[in-house]
């Protein structure tokens, strides 16, 4: 290894975020079932083994879905729930990101009389919160008039207001609307839903270091090579 190299390892490693552990058990659904996370039916509990809550296994990448389809295959009448308690453990000077991906899709999308979904935080009695630590959802079907049917990445820094508090959930409730007719349904998929706690110090800064860092190494292997 080149003189170089041997001092700009120890370089890299004072700049370089450490990892982030995940908050969620079982958020990416690798298991390949619902372990860690709890399931309700219309405010019922679980309803057993049902197509309400199912597990889309594609070559080994499972993630969850949750479906409403007017008392055929799922049996909810109202809204399914998959949940889990959140820990919401930050250290001083750290901040708690969450992070998931959804997809929501089917035959029964209309605007005003389909089915929804909204993703929020739950405090345990069963009211809703968004980041912000205010009454809200973190993510809903759009009320805009437009069809709700749509898929994404989603990402949000929750208020420090939240931290270090029990008895909170995460809930991704799909819910069933007021169209009737054969062939209806909706199904909500869940995946990659990450907790992470992140030192606050490591954002933008370390960006413009590690560029700088990579002209000067530049710099210096153009010189020891000439």
């Amino acid at each position: 290894m080149k003189r170089t190299s041997i001092w700009l390892l120890p370089l890299c490693l004072c700049i370089a975020p450490p990892s982030q552990a995940n908050l969620i058990a079982n958020g990416d659904f690798q298991s390949c079932d619902f372990s860690s996370w709890q399931q309700d039916s219309d405010g019922l509990g679980s309803p057993g083994t049902t197509g309400d809550f199912s597990i889309e296994n594609t070559a080994g990448n499972c993630r969850a879905l949750l479906t409403v389809d007017d008392g055929q295959s799922a049996q909810a009448f109202f809204a399914n729930t998959l949940y889990q308690q959140l820990t919401l453990t930050a250290l001083t000077g750290e901040h708690l990101w969450l992070h998931f991906d959804w997809a929501f899709f089917g035959t029964d999308g209309a605007p005003l009389t389909g089915d929804y979904f909204h993703i929020a935080l739950n405090d345990g009695l069963g009211n809703l919160y968004g980041a912000d630590g205010q009454l809200g959802t973190l993510l809903q079907s759009p009320t805009n008039g437009q069809s709700s049917y749509g898929s994404g990445m989603f990402s949000v820094l929750l208020d420090s207001s939240l931290y270090n508090q029990s008895g909170w959930y995460l809930d991704f409730t799909l819910g069933e609307g007021t169209a009737i007719g054969d062939g209806l349904f909706s199904t909500l998929a869940i995946d990659n839903v990450r907790l992470e706690s992140v030192s606050a110090a490591i954002s933008e800064p370390a960006l413009p270091a590690l560029f700088f860092l990579g002209l000067m190494t530049m710099g210096l292997l153009r010189r020891e090579e000439g």
